[in-house]
C-alpha cells in the first residue's frame, strides 16, 4: 500500500509515544518517505508537504523524542541527504502496525458515500 498517496481522514489520531513526543499521520507519511527515499525534498513532496515545514516537523521529532527520528549526513539546513535511524524506523513501524488498516477502512468507508 502507498501510504503517501492515501488522503487522510478528517478525523486525527495523534500517539503521544513519549512525553510530549507524538506521531500523527503526516509524520509518520513523511517518515515512511525519507525511509523510502534518502531525500528530504523528494520525501516532502512524496507527503505533500513544503519542504520547510517537512524540516520543521523532523527537527521538531528529533528534538521530542528521547533519541532522534532523522539522521541528517550533514547540517539539516544544507543537505537534502537524510535517513531514518534505528529508532525512527521502530517508531514509524509501529504506527503503521497499529493504524495503517484504521486508515484503510475510513478511506474506503468515506469513498462509498461520495
Amino acid at each position: 500500500m502507498k501510504r503517501a498517496c492515501m488522503k487522510p481522514p478528517s478525523c486525527c489520531v495523534i500517539v503521544e509515544l513519549e512525553q510530549g513526543a507524538f506521531l500523527g499521520y503526516r509524520r509518520a507519511v513523511l517518515l515512511d518517505e525519507i525511509q523510502n527515499r534518502g531525500s528530504l525534498s523528494q520525501a516532502a513532496k512524496a507527503a505533500k508537504i513544503h519542504q520547510e515545514h517537512a524540516l520543521h516537523l523532523l527537527t521538531e521529532m528529533n528534538v521530542s523524542f528521547h533519541t532522534p527520528l532523522v539522521y541528517f549526513q550533514e547540517n539539516s539546513m544544507e543537505t537534502d541527504s537524510a535517513r531514518l535511524t534505528e529508532t525512527g524506523k521502530e517508531m514509524v513501524r509501529s504506527y503503521w502496525n497499529k493504524f495503517a488498516s484504521a486508515w484503510t477502512s475510513i478511506t474506503e468507508e468515506r469513498s462509498k458515500h461520495y
